[in-house]
């Protein structure tokens, strides 16, 4: 399997790079400008599953670009599940609830569908596909699941929530646990899929 990135995948990976890190900044400033300390912004940010997978998205390309390799191809394809359910969960679970305004616009644009919709397109194109199992998509759970725990316990210690469906005070353990499990399947069944065409596509 050849990992070495071909010249478009070069252009791309920076260029996700510099978004995710670009849209992660202009958060930041937003908050500042607001009154926020930059260590609460921070702190505030690292509460939710969006902006900790946009930092994936730039750490994990920006590597990639360095190497001028692809780490395999089971990484990218993890997060590229990860990063297009945040954009899925998003539309279908948030967006009725959220109005941004001024730079969060254009902020929530790059998180929420740029960024999903450019990594998607990146590892159809561009990334190796080779050697992939339906293990893969089992494995790929480890980070939503151990993120929900993780957001939980920050939670109950804290009293912030970052979702509704991860907070008990709202929908209670029970409403909590079969949001988990509800979620839970529906990365196992986007990972299946992601592997189902991957093989597909690495035929061609």
């Amino acid at each position: 399997m050849n990992l070495t990135l071909s010249p478009a995948a070069k252009t791309a990976t920076i260029a996700i790079t510099l978004a995710a890190l670009g849209t992660l900044l202009l958060q930041t400033a937003v908050d500042v400008s607001s009154g926020q300390k930059l260590g609460a912004s921070l702190w505030i940010q690292a509460r939710f599953f969006t902006n900790l997978m946009i930092l994936a998205v730039a750490l994990i390309f920006a590597l990639t670009w360095r190497r001028g390799a692809w780490p395999g191809a089971s990484l990218p394809a993890a997060l590229t599940v990860w990063i297009v359910l945040v954009g899925v969960i998003y539309h279908a679970l948030l967006a009725a609830d959220h109005d941004p305004e001024g730079w969060d616009v254009l902020v929530n644009i790059f998180q929420h569908t740029a960024i999903p919709l450019a990594v998607l397109g990146t590892w159809a194109l561009l990334a190796p596909k080779a050697g992939l199992g339906w293990r893969d998509a089992v494995i790929w759970l480890g980070c939503p699941i151990g993120y929900a725990a993780y957001a939980i316990l920050r939670g109950l210690l804290d009293g912030a929530f970052p979702y509704f469906f991860l907070n008990p005070v709202k929908s209670g353990w029970l409403g909590v646990g079969l949001y988990v499990i509800g979620i839970g399947v529906l990365f196992l069944v986007t990972g299946l899929l992601l592997v189902a065409l991957a093989r597909v596509l690495a035929r061609r």
